[in-house]
């Protein structure tokens, strides 16, 4: 029952996106029972079904489309109502859901009753697919480079690849995020609080205004403001370069397609160590790709920095 009270509810929430996408306005504003109240940040609270509808007829002049949900999660309360939260944005804003309370009306139709969500990005010009990309750099600290605490394999080599790509996204003015691991503990092996190993490397050094997410897990999601700034940024796409392979790098390509992203990775701008299990070694090659293989079963994009490359070229001439 609960499964099928989920996919009701994602099914109704989709074709009020469907409507909204398509300039059916009237058709989102008659979703709302009569009694419903909806709180937008930072516009305020609407109280009526008629203040509701003022407020979206109003917001249509600006011709808002292109709304896209994003880590879409349902908690069903009971058989006759669940809540959705998600991430969304659309051609010139994008922000947060924190409530969609969906009811289910005597004529077997599901209606929000409530609705709260916030704008956190407000566009005078919409973006296009490329500024919607996004370049992060992960974990290309100094200790898993020559001399640091935990050297990998071709470290040096993989950042190049990236540096090169960097360079690409600044000459074009696109989204960079960086990742930058420390652990808590004062003691770890490596990446530890206040040691130059935690500094990113200068091949790929970020510069003032751009974003560096500091993480304390493998995730980079986790306890972060990685996903504030992919929403705010009005991000659909990342293009991931970075170490280790089959930790940082294969985690954050996991969460971020789990959230709805599609991933692309640069199998030249990653880096591994060598490792071994039980009586098997492994070259830090092998175990890059491993997790490259992995990743495409999970809906990522394996390319080589030249491919990529030149699929933007095409794309541009488009």
């Amino acid at each position: 029952m609960s499964q099928l009270i989920r996919n009701n509810v994602k099914s109704a929430s989709l074709n009020w996106i469907k409507n909204f996408n398509n300039g059916d306005v009237q058709a989102c504003i008659d979703r709302y029972l009569p009694s419903a109240i909806m709180q937008v940040y930072p516009f305020g609270k609407f109280n009526s079904k008629q203040e509701i509808s003022d407020f979206w007829l109003n917001f249509a002049k600006s011709n808002p489309t292109d709304l896209v949900y994003k880590n879409i999660q349902i908690k069903v309360l009971n058989k006759k109502q669940a809540i959705l939260s998600a991430n969304w944005s659309m051609n010139i804003a994008s922000g947060i859901i924190s409530k969609e309370l969906w009811t289910l009306a005597d004529d077997g139709q599901w209606y929000l009753e409530e609705d709260d969500f916030s704008v956190l990005t407000q566009l005078t010009e919409p973006l296009n697919e490329k500024q919607r990309t996004a370049l992060v750099l992960v974990d290309f600290q100094n200790d898993y480079f020559e001399g640091g605490k935990f050297q990998l394999e071709e470290t040096e080599k993989a950042a190049n690849q990236a540096s090169k790509l960097l360079s690409k996204f600044r000459d074009e003015n696109l989204p960079v995020i960086h990742i930058q691991h420390i652990f808590e503990d004062e003691q770890a092996t490596f990446f530890a609080p206040d040691t130059i190993g935690i500094e990113i490397h200068h091949s790929v050094a970020p510069k003032d205004n751009e974003v560096v997410i500091v993480k304390h897990y493998i995730d980079s999601f986790t306890d972060t403001d990685l996903e504030q700034t992919l929403i705010e940024l009005g991000i659909h796409n990342l293009v991931i370069v970075g170490a280790m392979a089959q930790a940082c790098v294969q985690t954050i390509c996991r969460s971020a397609t789990h959230k709805g992203y599609q991933c692309t990775v640069i199998e030249d701008a990653i880096a591994a160590p060598k490792l071994a299990y039980k009586d098997e070694s492994f070259e830090g090659k092998q175990i890059i790709a491993a997790n490259l293989l992995s990743l495409t079963f999970g809906g990522a994009k394996v390319c080589t920095l030249d491919d990529y490359l030149t699929n933007l070229h095409n794309s541009s001439l488009q």
